[in-house]
């Protein structure tokens, strides 16, 4: 713990310094502005600074608008509950400042290291940043589509990039993995060490996180080149294992440490209840019995009041009654609850779904049930821990679980199928949700089968079909002319 506490104070000494020499992007304009590169600032503090603003964002509601978090609500494992929630719960959306901005400001910083780095032979931090700026890049064409690459960052020498289609995006996605999979086989005149928070200078880490990314982004493909992702994605998986991520231990998180600025997005999802647990996702769980269902929710409200395990119906609106919020009794939502951003089990749920078509369904059963194994065991131990520390039935709740793995994770090739690996991926993704929303995207909303369109208390469908894509932001269009028109349901090219 004193170790999570110095990273944490680190982490906001870094802050301090990022904001003095970088002096903050908040709109596409800084995006076309040399940020202050003063030669006394650390290559290192330049590097944790990019690095803090690319991973912050995932499972984060409380600084503008993050889609990975709000992305929840349009797959129904969340419900909105009131403000903002309720409005993304029924696609009622704006053109808001979000993401965006943030992971412009990191693309900055991370160039410059890369800059910098490859005059000084710095590879490990060369690398490290081409993987995370291949992460923001994915993170942001999820949502958006097309955007500025290949003219951004240019300063006064372009003003007005144009927006690259989201097809050579995805080709610069993958170049840059490629490229840090070569860098990290150079020597370095420089270990990435202490400033690097994530893996703490792990460099064979971040060679298996650039394959797992790989393996993400092939499958990406999956509506587009169905043979061929499956062929490209277990080709990526075979990498991303010998490379050493054949376990829990080289995830990719962010690692709150439960003080100040940084504690777990969750946690102030829970006091906030913005978002609160959908009812159809909730009903699931229940009537699968899932054991998970305990290390996701909680059965009380802030206030303390017992709820039990309730789910809200989506679209619903504002009401007097309660239901479950994230529970911080659980794996996911305690103040230093570690955000989880690349998984060993999602590795091997998309093993799984690219061993299905490639008709090789004896891997797919056996991926598929080793994933849920292993997800199953990485988030249940918290709630064992709660349940002992406060007498709760603790031999009930692991008989559950042995229960449900003896009844999904015992697939075979007879009896696999591309529902049971989605779906049960869907309730393993929990908190994920850009990636799932992914998911639901690339096979057309199609599982879990219980999706529909919300809605409303009056009984008017919010829509005649489901969001596809969010608005550029307001930081995009009022600053760039080539910011595109967009609908929130147009189909993103990947998933034409």
């Amino acid at each position: 713990m004193n170790n999570m506490k110095n990273k944490i104070s680190t982490y906001l000494l870094l802050l301090g310094l990022a904001a003095f020499y970088t002096q903050g992007c908040n709109n596409l304009e800084d995006i076309n502005i040399d940020p202050n590169k003063p030669s006394n600032v650390d290559l290192g503090l330049i590097f944790t600074s990019g690095e803090e603003k690319i991973l912050y964002k995932y499972g984060r509601f409380t600084e503008g608008t993050d889609w990975d978090t709000w992305s929840g609500l349009w797959i129904q494992t969340f419900a909105g509950n009131h403000g903002a929630g309720i409005n993304y719960d029924r696609y009622d959306l704006q053109a808001v400042n979000s993401t965006w901005g943030t992971q412009y400001d990191a693309f900055n910083d991370l160039n410059e290291v890369i800059k910098r780095g490859v005059e000084t032979e710095a590879w490990e931090h060369v690398a490290a940043s081409k993987i995370l700026i291949s992460l923001g890049l994915g993170t942001l064409t999820s949502v958006y589509g097309a955007m500025p690459w290949s003219e951004a960052l240019k300063g006064s020498e372009i003003p007005y990039p144009n927006f690259d289609s989201q097809e050579n995006i995805y080709q610069t996605m993958q170049s840059l993995l490629d490229e840090a999979i070569t860098d990290l086989g150079k020597t370095s005149t420089l270990s990435l060490g202490n400033n690097d928070f994530a893996f703490q200078g792990d460099t064979a880490k971040w060679k298996a996180l650039a394959y797992a990314l790989k393996v993400r982004y092939a499958n990406h493909f999956s509506k587009k080149d169905p043979s061929g992702s499956a062929a490209n994605t277990l080709r990526a998986v075979d990498n991303a294992k010998a490379a050493g991520f054949t376990s829990h231990d080289f995830d990719l998180t962010f690692p709150y440490g439960g003080e100040d600025i940084y504690l777990n997005g969750w946690f102030h999802m829970f006091e906030n209840n913005q978002m609160i647990a959908s009812d159809v996702f909730m009903n699931y769980l229940n009537e699968t019995n899932d054991p998970r269902k305990f290390s996701y929710w909680n059965s009380q409200n802030v206030d303390g009041d017992e709820l039990g395990y309730v789910g809200k119906p989506n679209a619903l609106g504002t009401t007097n009654l309660s239901y479950s919020p994230v529970g911080p009794q659980g794996f996911y939502g305690k103040k230093d609850s570690p955000q989880l951003i690349v998984t060993h089990f999602e590795l091997l749920f998309i093993e799984s779904e690219a061993a299905f078509r490639a008709g090789n369904l004896a891997l797919a059963a056996q991926a598929l049930n080793e994933a849920i194994v292993k997800q199953i065991d990485l988030v249940t131990p918290a709630t064992v821990s709660y349940r002992t520390t406060n007498d709760g039935n603790v031999d009930e709740f692991n008989q559950m679980i042995t229960d449900y793995k003896t009844q999904n994770a015992n697939e075979t090739a007879a009896s696999i199928t591309l529902e049971k690996i989605m779906t049960q991926k869907y309730v393993a993704m929990f908190t994920m949700n850009t990636e799932t929303w992914n998911d639901l995207r690339r096979h057309n909303y199609q599982f879990p089968e219980y999706l529909s369109i919300p809605v409303t208390p009056e009984g008017t469908a919010i829509a005649n079909q489901f969001i596809q894509r969010v608005l550029y932001p307001k930081e995009s269009s009022n600053t760039n002319e080539n910011t595109p028109d967009a609908s929130i349901f147009e189909t993103l090219w990947i998933f034409e």
